[in-house]
């Protein structure tokens, strides 16, 4: 009879099996989201790493770029004029920039003069913007001054100003940084020895700027100086 009882009492209750169930469902569950909110964060730091790096190669390509430029005239001939002008050329605006270069992302410092754009446009998919660069053969002053579209001037500050065609990007352009907020381009104008220094958002005609400051979605900053070299010929 004792053993019988004892036999009886053996193994595991509906209850106790459906509590079991309940403990490694609630279990697994937290065992899921544990990791996968550690693939998220490793997945936001594997990307901010990619971007502070590619953001980093960047400054360097652009401080490159800029320590090459070379000051070059362009010839061209504004809209209603039939005489050939000539100019130091240096486009400076606030999301566009122009200028000659011996140094190449393609060739190193060894590469030949090419003129350098550096833009600013929007992401395909509206998440901010990115920062481009076309490198283009440097055909003599006349290929410059074919970027020239015209010539403006501040009503405020009675300066000069050319008006570039648009910068277009195509299948050879560089993406140097990607996934901005924003993007800017400053220019240093230091004036009379007794003024103080001013950046300013868009550069005059007729002289080159001291430095290059370029800020990057608001919390990075490149400032470059710029280093007047040998006047580069066709």
């Amino acid at each position: 009879m004792t053993r019988r009882r004892a036999n009886s009492r053996r193994g595991v209750t509906l209850l106790e099996l459906l509590v079991a169930m309940v403990l490694f469902s609630l279990l697994s569950t937290g065992v899921f989201w544990a990791l996968r909110l550690g693939l998220s964060t490793l997945g936001r730091t594997r990307d901010h790493v990619a971007d502070t790096r590619r953001a980093w190669g960047a400054e360097r390509a652009l401080e490159s770029l800029l320590a090459g430029l070379t000051p070059t005239v362009a010839e061209f001939m504004l809209p209603g004029t039939a005489q050939v002008q000539g100019a130091p050329f240096f486009q400076g605006d606030p999301q566009a920039m122009r200028f000659l270069s011996r140094y190449s992302l393609s060739g190193g410092a060894r590469s030949a003069p090419r003129m350098m754009e550096l833009a600013v446009i929007p992401r395909d998919d509206r998440g901010g913007v990115r920062l481009v660069l076309n490198e283009i053969p440097f055909a003599g002053p006349r290929g410059l001054g074919l970027t020239v579209a015209g010539r403006s001037v501040d009503p405020l500050t009675n300066l000069s100003f050319f008006d570039f065609r648009p910068i277009v990007a195509g299948p050879q352009t560089f993406v140097l940084a990607d996934r901005l907020t924003d993007c800017r381009f400053w220019y240093l104008d230091r004036g009379p020895f007794d003024q103080p220094e001013v950046w300013r958002p868009r550069w005059p005609t007729g002289v080159l700027p001291r430095a290059v400051r370029i800020e990057m979605g608001g919390q990075r900053r490149l400032t470059a100086s710029i280093q007047v070299s040998e006047l580069a010929r066709p």
